[in-house]
């Protein structure tokens, strides 16, 4: 049995968490806030398999959604559902690209199949817009970000072997002969026989050493919930947008697409949309790659979602009752996320960028397969 010590309340951090005890491992996990407050709470709390390039991504992809059902079943309490997605195709071209994607060599793999209109209208009642039909992924699923944090950490804390530590800004990690060791601001330590840093899009501090020239960068997204609406739409949804961003279609003839409009060109837009548990709608999403980023949340966009939302469902557009903002690392090489051995059997894991919630659980996977505990 080993003493791990993870720094990060955040899903990554979580998972890490979560897989260490099933492995009977003793954990301590501290968080700089008193619950997580950064890009783990501020998504959309999907498990996106259906866009995930395809070889090694997909395969981890595949493989965190097993882990993910797997999790979502024994907890019970953080919102998971297989909702499956659908990608939905508003004009021909779209249409035509989408019909191309459900041919794919993989597509088996990922789910994919093909609705008409009708047979999308059948399934989706509330679909009463125009448009041509929908690719439709079975394997993508959904978790409550509001939900999730407290459903995982009353399950954890159930274990004798689980200690979290909130309110632990970390100014220091260092490793000794007696094992590896964090300190805040006020000089208390912790100290464990593994330590995991998972600090998100925290690259500054004691972490700037070595993250400073890291093939990373910090991305700014804004979204949006709308009030809860009368009726149910079982699935997620993206739109033809969504197609140009998800590298699983790279190799698609993207060029054939209209040209974006000139706000969710600026602002590199898709429509996502997930219902709530409660019947609001979460939406999004914008994404800022220059910093400094602004403050400001700008209407535009959402002008434009709430366009998008209405050409698909028909029908008066929702009402946008929140909206927010977050910030998340993302990998800019060829490594699907970040992962670096600081010291001995100390690792930062962070950059999973979008697909981070995706991908967490087979992230953690990973870290402890590296180390053989």
């Amino acid at each position: 049995m080993a003493k791990v010590l993870i720094v990060g309340g955040g899903v990554i951090g979580t998972m890490h968490a979560y897989l260490a005890l099933k492995a009977g491992h003793l954990v301590v996990q501290c968080e700089r806030d008193a619950i997580a407050q950064s890009a783990s709470v501020r998504n959309f709390g999907l498990i996106w398999v259906s866009g995930r390039e395809k070889g090694t991504e997909l395969e981890l992809a595949l493989r965190s959604r097993v882990l993910w059902e797997e999790i979502g079943n024994e907890i019970g309490t953080i919102g998971f559902r297989p909702n499956g997605s659908l990608t939905v195709a508003t004009d021909e071209k779209v249409w035509k690209l989408v019909n191309d994607a459900a041919n794919m060599p993989d597509a088996d793999a990922r789910g994919f199949e093909l609705l008409t209109k009708e047979e999308l209208q059948k399934l989706e009642p509330p679909l009463a817009g125009n448009y041509f039909g929908a690719l439709r992924c079975t394997q993508d699923a959904a978790v409550e970000p509001n939900l999730l944090f407290i459903g995982f950490r009353e399950y954890l804390l159930k274990n004798p072997n689980y200690k979290w530590v909130p309110n632990f800004e970390v100014v220091e990690a260092s490793h000794s002969d007696t094992g590896n060791h964090v300190l805040n601001s006020k000089g208390e330590k912790i100290s464990g026989d593994y330590l995991i840093i998972c600090a998100g899009a925290m690259h500054a501090g004691f972490l700037s050493d070595h993250l400073t020239s890291a093939p990373i960068r910090k991305v700014h997204l804004q979204m949006a919930a709308t009030e809860p609406q009368k009726y149910k739409v079982g699935h997620s949804l993206a739109d033809g947008d969504s197609l140009r961003y998800y590298p699983a279609f790279k190799d698609l003839d993207l060029a054939s697409l209209n040209p974006q409009s000139e706000i969710a060109s600026k602002y590199h837009m898709q429509l996502l949309l997930v219902q709530r548990l409660d019947g609001s709608m979460t939406i999004g999403d914008t994404h800022e790659y220059v910093e400094p980023f602004t403050h400001e949340i700008d209407e535009a966009p959402y002008d434009h979602l709430l366009d998008v939302i209405q050409g698909i469902f028909g029908g008066a557009k929702p009402r946008i009752q929140k909206r927010w903002s977050g910030v998340y690392s993302q990998s800019t090489s060829k490594d699907i996320y970040f992962r670096k051995e600081i010291a001995p059997q100390t690792v930062v894991v962070t950059g999973g960028g979008g697909r981070g919630n995706t991908l967490s659980a087979a992230i953690a996977e990973e870290t402890f397969k590296s180390w053989q505990i």
